[in-house]
């Protein structure tokens, strides 16, 4: 078999053929501008979104944080009053046991007084 080769004829004979004309070209220059436009809006109002979005986290978690740090100095407080009336509940424990012990001892003076009064 005997390879027949074509010569490659040029499908352009002139510059001026490959220029589109100037009606087709504003058209669609207009519609790529639009969806340009409309793309980079739309990636605009997802940005403002997510940016308010993150002001919005931050100011939660700001809130949350000084409710935090309230509620420890809170607690704080609380635990250090109560140590302070468990200090207090054991001076009262110590001074009532003086007392009985005192009452006690007046208590026995009393009965051996009223007992030599009877003898």
């Amino acid at each position: 078999m005997e390879a027949k080769t074509v010569a490659s004829k040029a499908i352009l004979q002139r510059p001026e053929d490959a220029k589109s004309p100037r009606r087709i070209l504003v058209r669609s220059l207009l519609k790529s501008r639009n969806q340009l436009r409309k793309k980079y809006g739309a990636l605009r109002a997802e940005c403002k979104r997510w940016r308010n979005q993150a002001a919005a986290v931050e100011r939660s978690r700001e809130g949350w944080r000084g409710r935090a740090v309230a509620s420890e100095a809170r607690a704080k407080e609380t635990r250090e009053a109560l140590e302070g009336l468990q200090l207090q509940r054991g001076e009262f424990r110590r001074q009532m046991a003086e007392q009985e012990a005192e009452l006690n001892e007046l208590r026995a003076r009393l009965d051996a007084a009223d007992s030599a009064k009877k003898n």
